[in-house]
């Protein structure tokens, strides 16, 4: 009889513990469904403002709104900056060499090939994408190209390549 209490004691309190694991369980669910509409509304938001704004008036926007540091998550460009001076890598005769974050081109800017299937082509950075790699940060632009005919190409080249096989045009 000693045995049936204990069991039943056990029971409940299992019993008790499921009822509640499934309650937080779909509370859980729930919120997780609440942050990944939030975090999509956020990045629509962000994206319309880059394009009225461009990347570097959206930073001086939420810098001047205070949304820096709570928009930092959304914002690649900015998580670039606050990456560390060491974690931007640039290859070069098998050595590494840091760059300093701030050099990392943004949005818009004019470049011109130097080598490869595009040489002579130039035209702008269409976006930057980083990725946290085995030796510190891999910084790659996706670049929208015009070439001497007038043909439209797209292409992508890292940051180590930069001064190498690409550059950025003055003016």
């Amino acid at each position: 009889m000693g045995d049936t209490s204990k069991d039943d004691f056990y029971v409940d309190e299992l019993k008790s513990a499921l009822q509640d694991w499934h309650k937080v369980h779909k509370e859980l669910t729930k919120l997780t469904e609440e942050r990944r509409q939030k975090g999509r509304l956020v990045r629509s938001l962000l994206s319309v403002i880059k394009l009225q704004k461009g990347e570097s008036g959206t930073r001086d926007l939420l810098e001047t709104k205070g949304l820096t540091i709570t928009a930092r998550p959304f914002l690649t460009i900015e998580t670039l900056h606050t990456a560390g001076t060491a974690t931007v890598v640039r290859r070069r005769r098998g050595t590494r060499q840091a760059v300093e974050p701030a050099t990392v081109l943004e949005k818009g800017t004019r470049v011109k090939m130097l080598a490869g299937m595009y040489q002579g082509y130039s035209g702008i950075i269409a976006s930057t994408q980083a990725r946290q790699g085995k030796r510190g940060l891999d910084v790659t632009y996706f670049l929208a190209l015009e070439g001497p005919r007038g043909d439209r190409k797209r292409t992508s080249v890292k940051h180590g390549a930069l001064n190498k096989s690409w550059q950025v045009k003055n003016g």
